[in-house]
């Protein structure tokens, strides 16, 4: 039996609100009361959101505010655990002022009016790569204890929140108004297919070798994605990949009983003589140096 939830009136709008569910089957048409997290440890849920749909799954979370609109899905076989938590507007505007120096950002928009406005940048994230993600994780046994005893969260809670929300979304912020277009709409649709694309290179930097490819994958030309990506990221995506590798093959050399040709295959080049030439060039030493070091250590 499929649970709905259609507008439910018992729900404060603009409030902080936070609920644990445990649940197979919903449907909800009203999700985004406030400036919503809606966070999944455990399963899948799927969200409508001005008109696009967003999968969120295990230790990833949706980021929509109360000018979103769209509807929660979540249809499974298995128990889909889910943190849904609303942050409400004042508390976001209150803690910018108090963190944000107005002369620090050159912005054609605050950062709390971003945050709080039809311009906010809906999508979803690993915890394990945000502000917000990692706080969310640190303190979800809390929060689930707090929910099973039906205590109340306190506003140093939603503070916090809202702090790492501000500063993960500084540099979103700056990121969108480094693309070039006139309407909103335009500009938070490129910066989604260059996340996606980013996404792609950080799941698999190893063995991604045409960035042609991944531009396809995102559905822009070799040349758009290639000049957007450096215009919003500050690297070029080959440079982005590279970078990837040589940070990992440096993690392998230090932290494992590896050869520098054993770290080179990983790492996509066709020779160990490539991957030093490469290695030096970006690190000022060899991967051998390395290699010589971390044993004495």
């Amino acid at each position: 039996m499929l649970i709905t939830h259609e507008n439910n009136p018992v729900l404060p709008r603009n409030a902080n609100l936070t609920n644990v569910s445990l649940l197979k089957e919903f449907y909800n048409s009203d999700p985004f009361r406030s400036f919503s997290i809606k966070y999944v440890s455990e399963g899948k849920e799927t969200y409508i959101v001005n008109g696009k749909r967003y999968e969120v799954s295990d230790r990833h979370y949706l980021l929509a505010n109360n000018h979103s609109e769209g509807s929660v899905l979540v249809d499974s076989k298995t128990l889909v655990k889910g943190i849904c938590i609303d942050v409400s507007p004042s508390i976001i505007s209150d803690v910018t002022a108090g963190l944000i120096d107005p002369g620090q950002l050159n912005n054609d928009i605050r950062i709390d009016t971003f945050l709080n406005s039809s311009s906010f940048f809906e999508n979803v994230y690993p915890s394990s790569t945000t502000h917000l993600g990692k706080f969310i994780e640190k303190y979800e046994k809390q929060i689930i204890l707090s929910h099973k005893e039906n205590t109340i969260l306190s506003n140093e809670f939603y503070f916090q929140l809202a702090e790492r929300i501000i500063k993960d979304h500084i540099p979103i912020l700056k990121q969108l108004q480094n693309i070039k277009a006139v309407k909103p709409e335009t500009r938070k649709m490129i910066l989604y297919k260059l996340m996606c694309g980013k996404e792609i290179m950080d799941s698999s930097f190893l063995k991604t070798n045409y960035v042609a490819e991944i531009a396809k994958e995102i559905g822009l030309s070799e040349y758009h994605f290639f000049r957007l990506f450096k215009c919003v990221f500050g690297v070029s995506p080959n440079k982005y990949l590279i970078n990837k590798r040589m940070n990992y093959a440096m993690e392998m050399l230090k932290n494992g009983n590896v050869t520098v040709l054993d770290v080179a295959l990983l790492c996509s080049f066709p020779d160990g003589f490539s991957f030093s030439k490469s290695f030096k060039k970006h690190f000022g030493e060899s991967p051998s140096q390395i290699i010589k070091i971390n044993k004495h250590l």
